[in-house]
């Protein structure tokens, strides 16, 4: 999950890249992110970078995620799996683990109380 939130970050900031690489001034790096062999490419190059130019993955990983179609740090950007994944986490955030069942009970004692 960690990875495709990198991939996530990188796509969206590689939208704000002018031509020939970042806006002027931009001072961030993400070198910890990606292996050695891609610190100096630009976001935009590294859309089409193999998965294991993130820091941390394998060529097993473009193995593995190969077969779901998913070959470059741009693909698992967009990987519906993730996606579900991420509407998942971040609904949990707010679900209501009672039943209405349960919360009418609970109401009901705190009132008698």
């Amino acid at each position: 999950y960690k990875y495709f939130i990198m991939a996530r970050a990188i796509k969206v900031l590689a939208e704000t890249e002018t031509e020939g690489g970042r806006p002027e001034g931009s001072v961030m790096n993400i070198d910890h992110a990606v292996d050695k062999d891609f610190e100096s490419k630009s976001l935009t190059e590294l859309l089409e970078a193999p998965l294991s130019a993130l820091e941390g993955l394998t060529e097993k990983a473009d193995d593995l995620l190969g077969e779901l179609h998913c070959k470059t740090i741009g693909d698992l950007a967009d990987l519906k799996y993730c996606k579900w994944a991420e509407a998942i986490v971040e609904l949990a955030k707010v679900e209501e683990l009672k039943t209405k069942h349960e919360r009418k009970v609970e109401s009901a004692l705190k009132k008698l109380s």
